[in-house]
Formats: structure tokens, C-alpha cells, sequence
């Protein structure tokens, strides 16, 4: 089972409110993802309304005016002191607006996520390694060369994968149709249209689509990115690759029971979301890959392990978010991309929307923070911090993109030179 230090958390503070164990995910403590800085890590509502199914029926009657945390008889001092006994912290509450805003111990928090992100990313990948029968196309589905199709068997991929991921039993048997069907245990998925029509559309195959995103991510590579396009096998099949990242992204981002409005024209843009995540993979890879040949060259010394690095150093915002916000939500976002109790769905977008998330908060801070820094003594224990993070939450790019079934830029290519010359080493 996949270590998840968050819903720990929050199954704790939830106990402590009301007394009881079974936490409903999702529900009256928040787990914030955006202005940490301000408004704390998680929060909770303060008022006996908002609680009022948790608690005495009779005692409610004659204290409703009360704050939550009066009625039950405590204050934020209290929740911060009996936090201390918790494996992760609060440091600081404070009230605004009828809610409490909670502020975690960073340090604690960050040691703990990333140790437990080793964890889940080896559990992740020993899991993708196994073989699922269970999940089927729906034999009803002609196989033909239409997009629909294409996206079809993108999604009965991925579900397999989802089903590795979160150990369905295998006595579920699961059918991916475009068919709408009855079945509890089928998986719906919906219709690719042109977005210009509105229409389904039948006149692109699946093959001219893959065609016209590899020449959309050429342009992508050398405009935007600085990328040297080459005539050499190689470099085809790299920009094959990532056409074909870019159109599985595209059939993936939208909810699959619902259809995906596509621009079959390369001035649509749309591979853009695929091309900024690979692109952000890449510069963690090369990043690596420069801190790797130094260590072998003598010029930085060798990266002691995580248990030995001052993680306290990492006090920057972003690589606060990077971690709490991505690093230590994989095993939630894992979770939430499944649901069996009574249906059958699988929300491979999520993971679409995790990644994007991601390294849009990578790429500021690798703008803004120089990682690989000169060898001085002082400056060593604060990189070292920083490549143990950047280490693991490429690991968890890279495990979410093998969920979907997309190849990591590194699976791709060895080499391809930038525009001011660079080699961008990349490892197979």
C-alpha cells in the first residue's frame, strides 16, 4: 500500500476534533494547493454547522451560536500542542473568516514525504512490471483506423495500468467500449470530434493525426525550445515519440467517459501541454545527468544519502509546493483516479492535470534558482537537498507518465543539441 503522510495527517486531526476513525476523504479538512505562504497547509471550518452531523444532537441545540472549536471544548493552542505527538506537525493556526488555517512543521513534513515518496515511486514501478488480464476492448468495437478507435485503445491501456497501480482484485472483469453499455463494470469511453464541427470525426485516421502532431512538436522543438531538428534516424524517431506522447496526452487530459474536442490543424496548438511537460522532464534529466558527471570528474563530491542531507535548507517556496502540493500527493492522486464501489471509473486525467500542475511550479523555480552551483563548501549541503528533490520528483514524473502509458523524454532519444549548443545528454 502506498504511503500516504497527508491523509494521515488529516485522519489524525480528524480524530482529535470529533473522536472518531473514519475520515471521509475529501471532506471539511482541506488540503490547500495554492498561497501556502499565507494560508496554511490545510484548514478546517469553525463552525458547529459545518460539523453538526458529527456531533451531539442535544448539546447542539443550546450552544449553536458557538464556535467549533469552543463547543468541543479546545483552541488552536490545543491542536497545535496535541499535533506534536503526530509524525507530522503544526507549527502555527490561525482564524479567518470562520476557518482554521493550519501551518505544517516543513521540515518534519519534508523529510517524511520524501522518504516515503522512495517508497511508493519503487512500489509503483514493481506494480506497473505485473501482467493484469482483467481488463478487455469490448469485442463489439469494430477496429478500424478512426481516432475514436486510437483513443479507445490509449484508454484500455491505461486502465490496466490504473488497475496495477491500485490492486484491483483481479475477479473484476473490465470492458473498455465506445459502446454505451448497461454493465457496472464497464468503462465508457467517449467520442473524439473535431473541434471545428462539432462532429465526429471520420475523415482523419488515427495515423494522419499521429502525422500532423510529430510535425506540430517539430515546430514545438525548434521555435519555442531551441531544439535543432536533424535529418537522421534518430532524431525521427525522437520526434516520433513525442507525436505520439503528444496525441495520447490529448486523448487522455479530457475525462474519458466524455468526448474530446480535437484540433485536427497545427495551428490548434494543442500539443503544447505535452511538449511543456517532456520539455521540463528533459531539463530534469540533463540536470542530473550534469550533477552525475561532476561527481565522476571530482569537481562536486558524492551525494550523501537523503538520511544524511540538512533538508531543513529547502525554505523556498516553490520547492515547499513542489513536495507538499506534488511529491506527497502521488498516493492520493493514485487513489481518487479509481472508483469500484458501486461503478466503474477510471480518471486518467487527473494524472494529465497533476503533471501539468507540476512543472509549471518546476519550471519557475529551475528560472529562478540556480541548482548546480560551484563546488564552495557552504554551498554544497543546500544543492545536495535540492538534487535529492529534484532526483525524486523526476522519479515521479516519470512513474506517473509509464501510467499513462506516454514515454518518458529519456526512453526516447540519447542526445539532441539546443540551440546555443548544449548537448542534452539523456539516458536511454
Amino acid at each position: 500500500m502506498l504511503q500516504d503522510d497527508i491523509s494521515v495527517f488529516i485522519s489524525n486531526l480528524y480524530k482529535y476534533l470529533v473522536g472518531k476513525d473514519d475520515y471521509v476523504h475529501g471532506l471539511l479538512i482541506k488540503k490547500h494547493s495554492g498561497n501556502l505562504v499565507n494560508l496554511g497547509d490545510l484548514s478546517f471550518p469553525n463552525t458547529v454547522k459545518s460539523w453538526q452531523e458529527l456531533l451531539n444532537a442535544e448539546e447542539l441545540q443550546n450552544n449553536s451560536d458557538k464556535t467549533f472549536l469552543k463547543f468541543i471544548d479546545k483552541n488552536v493552542s490545543d491542536v497545535i500542542q496535541a499535533s506534536q505527538n503526530w509524525e507530522m506537525s503544526v507549527v502555527k493556526a490561525t482564524e479567518l473568516n470562520n476557518r482554521i488555517y493550519l501551518f505544517l512543521d516543513r521540515t518534519k513534513a519534508i523529510s517524511m514525504g520524501l522518504q516515503s515518496a522512495l517508497k511508493n515511486n519503487n512500489l509503483l514501478l514493481h506494480n506497473l512490471n505485473k501482467v493484469t488480464n482483467l481488463v478487455k476492448v469490448d469485442p463489439k468495437c469494430v477496429e478500424d483506423s478512426s481516432v475514436t478507435y486510437l483513443r479507445l485503445k490509449y484508454l484500455t491501456e491505461v486502465v490496466k495500468n490504473l488497475c496495477l497501480v491500485n490492486d484491483i482484485d483481479e475477479d473484476h472483469n473490465i470492458l473498455v467500449t465506445s459502446r454505451h453499455n448497461d454493465n457496472d463494470r464497464t468503462v465508457f469511453c467517449g467520442t473524439v470530434l473535431n473541434s471545428k464541427t462539432g462532429l465526429k470525426e471520420n475523415l482523419t485516421t488515427a495515423e494522419e493525426y499521429i502525422k500532423l502532431r510529430q510535425d506540430e512538436m517539430t515546430l514545438i522543438a525548434q521555435h519555442k525550445y531551441g531544439v535543432r531538428v536533424s535529418t537522421d534516424v534518430k532524431w525521427r524517431e525522437f520526434i516520433a515519440h513525442l507525436g505520439e506522447s503528444a496525441v495520447a496526452f490529448e486523448m487522455l487530459q479530457t475525462r474519458s467517459s466524455s468526448p474530446v474536442k480535437v484540433h485536427f490543424d497545427a495551428s490548434g496548438g494543442s500539443s503544447k501541454g505535452a511538449a511543456f511537460i517532456l520539455y521540463n522532464c528533459a531539463r530534469l534529466e540533463t540536470m542530473i545527468r550534469t550533477f552525475n558527471e561532476r561527481v565522476a570528474d571530482g569537481s562536486y563530491p558524492d551525494l550523501p544519502s537523503l538520511y544524511n542531507v540538512d533538508l531543513s535548507l529547502l525554505t523556498d517556496e516553490d520547492e515547499w509546493s513542489i513536495i507538499f502540493t506534488y511529491i506527497m500527493a502521488v498516493a492520493s492522486l493514485i487513489r481518487n483516479t479509481v472508483d469500484m464501489n458501486g461503478v466503474c471509473e477510471f480518471r486518467p486525467h487527473l494524472i494529465c492535470n497533476f503533471l501539468s500542475g507540476m512543472v509549471k511550479v518546476f519550471s519557475q523555480y529551475y528560472r529562478r534558482v540556480r541548482i548546480l552551483t560551484e563546488p564552495r563548501k557552504h554551498l554544497l549541503p543546500i544543492m545536495f537537498a535540492r538534487i535529492h528533490t529534484l532526483i525524486i520528483l523526476n522519479d515521479t514524473l516519470k512513474v506517473c507518465l509509464k501510467i499513462l502509458n506516454i514515454k518518458s523524454v529519456s526512453q526516447m532519444y540519447t542526445v539532441f543539441i539546443l540551440s546555443s549548443g548544449t548537448p542534452l545528454y539523456l539516458i536511454k
